[in-house]
C-alpha cells in the first residue's frame, strides 16, 4: 500500500486557503539508488526537487481546482509550491539548518524580540519555513543574516508534503499547520530587515544631535530604480540633463560647465541619497568626459560630489537643530519627529517634514525651508502634506494629499505622477496653499517628504470601481467597502455614486422584491438576476446577457428596476433609452462586478442593440484609451448586462458570437400594470438593502478556504439539470438558478432545500422558454434567402426602377456566372429584413456566398456599388426569378414594407 501523502490534494487545500500553488519537478530514484531531479538535467541539475514544471514558472501560479487536478493529473508526484508575496498573502522566512540559519534565528528572537506562533513547516536537515501575514518582505537571500532567507512578490517556496532532495519530505510543525494555527504577523525587526531598500525609514534624530551623515559605501538602489527616481522631477533642466546622462553625451554646452555642473550634482545626491558615490561617479563618467573640458574633469567632478555630500548632511543636521530650536522657543511646534508610526493615520494636527524643511504652527503656520544663510524661507502659507499611499488594482500608486485651508483640513487622493506634474495646481481650487510661483517648490517639498516618510506613511487599499477586490476578501459599493477596510477612489459621477447608498426600509424592500419575484419564473430568474453578477468572478464564468424583450407595458422596466434595486436606487443606475457606445462600455468598466442595467433598448440608434450584444459577448472593448488608463488596462469584463426593450436582441446582424453567452426570452413578466407602478413608486423609496447583505453572506461562507470549491461544484450539478440549447447557456441559467438559491436562503432567510426546489422549478421553466426562443431565431440560410427574395418582390419598384424617393436597393447590371441577375440590398434595408425575419445577417450572407447566391469583396460580406454617382457598400444577393415572380404574384412576405436606404 502506497502510503505516499497526496501532492494534488495539499496543493488543493491550500488554493483553498488563497494560496496560489503550481507544480515543480521532484527528486526520483536513479539505477544507482541515488535521488536525482525529474528534470531532463537529472543529476546535472543543481536544484533537484526545487525548480518549475510549467513553462512560466510562478507566474503560472493559481487557486484555479480544474487547473489544479490537470497538473497533478499530468504530474502525480510533482512537489507542490506556493507563491508567496501579495498575490497569496503570506511571506516567509527560511532558515537554512546546513548555514546555521535555524540557530542566527533564535538568537536573533532573543536579542530582538520574540516570534510570534504562526504557521511552521520543516524542511530538510531540521531547516524550516516560518509563515507570516504578507507585509511587503522581499525575496532575497541571507536578507536577514546568512542563512535565513525571505520570501515575499515573486517568490515561491516547496511545501508540505514534497519530497526534498536528502529523502526527506517536508512536514508541518506538530499544531503549527494552516488548518491548525492562523498566520501571524511578522515582527517589527524583521520586517524591517526585509524591506526594500528604497523604503526603508531614515533614522530619527534626538533633539539637539548632529546628523553625521555620510554617503552608502554600497548602493541601496537598483540601477533600474535609480534611474526611474532620478526621472521623476518637473525640472526641465534635470530631466534634459539626466537623459543626456543616460546617452552618454555631452553633460552641458561650454560656458556653461560651472554653475550647471554643482546643481546637476546636488540633483543627484539629494534624489538619491541611497546611492554610493562609486556609482553617481561611474554614471557621470561618460558624460563629463563628453564635455572634454581641462577645469571640469573627473577630478573636479569628484570633489564637488564632497561637497555636495557635505551640503546634504549639512541640511539634515540643520532640520534636527531648527526642530530644537523650535521646540526651545515654545511657541512653534515642530513636526519633524511627529510622523506616523507605520499602519496608523496621522493625528489631527499634526504635520510631517522633511530633510531641510519645517512645519510648525503658532503665530505663523506654514512649510518653510532652511536656506544656506541659516534662514527660514516660506515656501507655503499652509501645511501640506502626504498622509498615505497606496495602488490600485492596476498598479497605479496613489497618495492622498492634506492641507489646511482656514480652520477645515481639506484632503485629495490622487495618482501620484500628478504631484510632480502641473495637474497640482488644481489643488489651489479646493483651497490648497498652491500658486504658479510656488508650485514648483511645494512639488519639491512634497517628494522629498513622501521619500524621506515613505516607509512610515500608512498604506491603505485603493478601490477604483465597484466590484471586489483581487484577493476577493474586499467589495466596494460606491464608497462603501465591505469586508477588509479600506480607501475607496470612485471615479465617476457623483449621481451614480449616491444611487448606490440604502435608502428606505429594508424590510419594505424586501417585500416589493419578493411581490414581484413570485410572480412568474421570468420575474423570479430576473430578480436572481440582481445576485448573479458578483458570482461570475467567484465561478470563472465569462461575462452575459439576460435580454428579456415583448410589448410595451408587460412588466419588463418594473422587473429591471426591482433587480436593479439590490444595489440601489432604480433611477439613478439604469440607462434608459439611446445609449452611445462610449457611454456603455464606462457603465460597463465602472459596475464591473455589478450588474449592468439598459432598458428601452427600442429608443436607441440603429445598430446599438447589435453593438450591446457584441461588447457583452466578446467582453472586448473599441474604447480609446483615457488618460487614467481606466479602458486600455481593462480590455475584459466580467459583467451582467441586463437588457430589456419591445425588439429582441440578437436578431440584429452580426451578433450571433454572442448568442451562446446570452439567455433571451419573449415575455410578459408581470402582466400587472398597477403592480408594475406600484414596484416603481415604491423601490425609488427603499433600495440598496440586498446587495451589501448578499455580498456579507457570500464572504461569510463561501470566499474562505475550501468553500468555494464547493459552490462551484452546486454550479456544475445545476448546470446538468438545466435543458437549454447550448452547454454555455445551461452555464449561465444554472448561474442564475444559484443566486436564486443564495438570495432565497441569506437574503429572504428561508430554509435551504426548499430554497433550492423553487429555484430549481423556476429556472427549468425559464430554461424551457430560452430554448423556444433560441430555436425561434435559428432561420436556415435557405429560409433566409426566401424571405430575402420574397422582399424584394414585393418592394420590386424600389429595385427595379429609378425612383425619387429613398430606395431599398437597386438591380445591378452586373451578372452572376451562371447569367442570373444581382440585387443589391442596403445596410438599413437588410437589418430591417434581417429583423423581421428573425435570422442573423453574418450568418446567412456567409453560407449565401459559400452557396454562390451572394457575391463578396475580399474580406467583406458587402461589395461597393454606384449609386448616382455615390460608392456605397451593399449587400449583393443573386436573384431567383421564379420566386420573385412567385411573390410579386401572391403579395407581401411575412412582415415585409418598403424600407428606405441610402440614397
Amino acid at each position: 500500500m502506497d502510503s505516499t501523502p497526496s501532492l494534488e490534494s495539499a496543493a488543493l487545500e491550500y488554493a483553498g486557503r488563497g494560496w496560489h500553488v503550481f507544480p515543480c519537478y521532484e527528486p526520483v530514484r536513479s539505477p544507482s539508488g541515488a535521488l536525482i531531479c525529474a528534470c531532463p538535467k537529472g543529476e546535472r541539475c543543481g536544484h533537484a526537487g526545487k525548480h518549475p514544471r510549467t513553462s512560466n514558472g510562478v507566474k503560472d501560479a493559481t487557486t484555479d481546482a480544474a487547473r489544479i487536478r490537470e497538473w497533478w493529473q499530468q504530474w502525480p508526484t510533482a512537489n507542490v509550491a506556493i507563491a508567496t508575496g501579495a498575490i497569496s498573502g503570506i511571506n516567509v522566512v527560511d532558515a537554512d539548518a546546513k548555514a546555521d540559519g535555524v540557530t542566527t534565528l533564535f538568537r536573533l528572537a532573543d536579542e530582538r524580540g520574540d516570534l510570534p506562533e504562526t504557521v511552521t513547516a520543516r524542511t530538510s536537515g531540521g531547516g524550516c519555513h516560518v509563515y507570516f501575514r504578507h507585509a511587503g518582505i522581499v525575496s532575497k537571500a541571507g536578507s536577514i543574516a546568512p542563512g535565513i532567507d525571505t520570501r515575499g512578490n515573486g517568490g515561491y517556496v516547496i511545501a508540505p508534503p514534497s519530497l526534498h532532495r536528502t529523502g526527506e519530505r517536508y512536514t508541518w510543525e506538530q499544531g503549527l499547520a494552516p488548518s491548525e494555527m492562523p498566520l501571524a504577523e511578522a515582527p517589527e525587526w524583521i520586517r524591517a530587515a526585509a524591506q526594500p531598500k528604497g523604503s526603508r525609514p531614515a533614522p530619527v534624530l534626538p533633539v539637539n544631535t548632529v546628523n553625521v551623515w555620510q554617503p552608502p559605501e554600497h548602493d541601496g538602489l537598483t540601477e533600474a530604480q535609480l534611474w526611474k527616481r532620478l526621472r521623476q522631477t518637473s525640472a526641465p533642466e534635470h530631466a534634459a540633463a539626466v537623459e543626456r546622462m543616460l546617452a552618454g553625451g555631452e553633460l552641458f554646452p561650454k560656458g556653461h560647465h560651472d554653475d550647471n555642473l554643482w546643481a546637476f550634482i546636488s540633483y543627484l545626491r539629494f534624489k538619491c541619497p541611497e546611492a554610493s558615490d562609486a556609482t553617481l561617479l561611474r554614471l557621470l563618467g561618460p558624460s563629463v568626459g563628453a564635455m572634454a573640458c581641462d577645469e571640469h574633469d573627473a577630478r573636479h567632478v569628484a570633489g564637488v560630489l564632497q561637497r555636495v555630500n557635505a551640503e546634504y548632511a549639512a541640511s539634515l543636521a540643520g532640520s534636527a537643530q531648527l526642530t530644537a530650536a523650535l521646540r526651545v522657543a515654545g511657541g512653534p511646534r515642530p513636526s519633524i519627529e511627529s510622523s506616523p508610526a507605520p499602519g496608523e493615520h496621522p493625528e489631527a494636527g499634526l504635520w510631517m517634514a522633511a530633510p531641510g524643511y519645517a512645519i510648525h504652527d503658532g503665530q505663523v503656520l506654514g512649510v518653510f525651508k532652511l536656506t544656506d544663510k541659516a534662514n527660514l524661507a516660506t515656501i507655503a502659507a499652509a501645511p501640506i502634506n502626504i498622509t498615505e499611499t497606496g495602488e490600485d488594482e492596476h498598479g497605479t500608486c496613489y497618495v492622498t494629499v492634506r492641507w489646511l485651508h482656514g480652520d477645515r483640513e481639506r484632503s485629495e487622493t490622487m495618482p501620484r505622477a500628478k504631484v510632480s506634474g502641473n495637474d497640482l495646481l488644481e489643488l489651489a481650487g479646493r483651497g490648497a496653499p498652491i500658486t504658479s510661483s510656488n508650485s514648483k517648490r511645494v512639488q519639491d517639498f512634497l517628494q522629498a517628504q513622501e521619500q524621506h516618510c515613505h516607509a512610515s506613511l500608512p498604506r491603505v487599499r485603493i478601490f477604483t470601481q465597484s466590484g471586489w477586490a483581487n484577493d476577493l476578501r474586499s467589495f466596494v459599493v460606491g464608497r462603501q467597502v465591505l469586508g477588509e477596510p479600506g480607501r475607496v477612489i470612485m471615479p465617476g459621477e457623483t449621481a451614480f455614486l449616491d444611487a448606490l447608498v440604502p435608502h428606505g426600509s429594508a424590510d419594505e424592500h424586501l417585500r416589493l422584491m419578493l411581490a414581484v419575484r413570485d410572480k412568474s419564473p421570468v420575474a423570479e430568474m430576473a430578480w436572481a438576476a440582481g445576485f448573479a453578477a458578483p458570482l461570475l468572478r467567484l465561478l470563472g464564468l465569462r461575462s452575459m446577457c439576460l435580454s428579456v424583450w415583448g410589448p410595451s407595458g408587460a412588466g419588463k422596466s418594473a422587473v429591471q428596476a426591482t433587480t436593479t434595486s439590490v444595489w440601489g436606487r432604480p433611477s439613478g443606475l439604469k440607462v434608459s433609452g439611446d445609449v452611445s457606445s462610449a457611454a456603455l462600455q464606462g457603465e460597463l468598466a465602472r459596475h464591473r462586478d455589478l450588474p449592468t442595467w439598459i432598458d428601452d433598448t427600442q429608443l436607441t440608434r440603429e445598430g446599438m442593440t447589435h453593438l450591446m450584444a457584441y461588447i457583452v459577448g466578446t467582453e472586448t472593448s473599441g474604447a480609446r484609451a483615457t488618460q487614467t488608463g481606466e479602458l486600455r488596462t481593462r480590455k475584459t469584463w466580467r459583467s451582467l448586462a441586463f437588457i430589456s426593450g419591445e425588439k429582441p436582441l440578437l436578431q440584429v446582424g452580426g451578433a450571433a458570437g454572442a448568442k451562446n453567452r446570452t439567455l433571451e426570452v419573449c415575455a410578459q413578466p408581470l402582466g400587472d400594470v398597477s403592480l408594475a407602478t406600484l414596484t416603481h413608486q415604491g423601490l425609488e423609496k427603499h433600495h440598496g438593502h440586498a446587495g451589501p447583505a448578499f455580498i456579507r453572506a457570500l464572504m461569510e461562507h463561501y470566499t474562505g478556504a475550501g468553500r468555494l470549491d464547493e459552490l462551484r461544484e452546486q454550479h456544475r450539478q445545476l448546470a446538468l439539470k438545466m435543458a437549454t440549447e447550448t452547454t454555455e447557456q445551461a452555464r449561465y441559467a444554472a448561474l442564475l438558478v444559484l443566486a436564486d438559491v443564495l438570495a432565497r436562503t441569506h437574503v429572504c432567510g428561508e430554509e435551504e432545500s426548499r430554497a433550492r426546489a423553487a429555484a430549481l422549478e423556476a429556472g427549468q421553466a425559464f430554461g424551457s422558454a430560452v430554448t423556444k426562443e433560441s430555436r425561434e431565431t435559428q432561420t436556415t440560410a435557405a429560409a433566409a434567402y426566401d424571405f430575402i427574395m420574397g422582399f424584394v418582390a414585393v418592394n420590386w419598384s424600389g429595385f427595379s426602377q429609378p425612383v425619387t424617393f429613398k430606395r431599398p436597393g437597386m438591380v445591378l447590371e452586373e451578372k452572376s456566372s451562371d447569367g442570373r441577375s444581382i440585387v443589391a440590398i442596403f445596410h438599413t434595408t437588410m437589418q430591417e429584413i434581417a429583423r423581421e425575419g428573425r435570422f442573423d445577417t453574418r450568418q446567412v450572407m456567409t453560407e449565401l456566398v459559400t452557396e454562390g447566391l451572394a457575391l463578396k469583396d475580399e474580406g467583406h460580406l458587402t461589395r461597393k456599388v454606384s449609386v448616382e454617382g455615390k460608392r456605397v457598400r451593399a449587400y449583393c444577393v443573386v436573384l431567383d426569378d421564379a420566386r420573385i415572380d412567385t411573390g410579386r404574384t401572391q403579395g407581401p412576405a411575412r412582415g415585409a414594407r418598403l424600407v428606405g436606404g441610402e440614397p
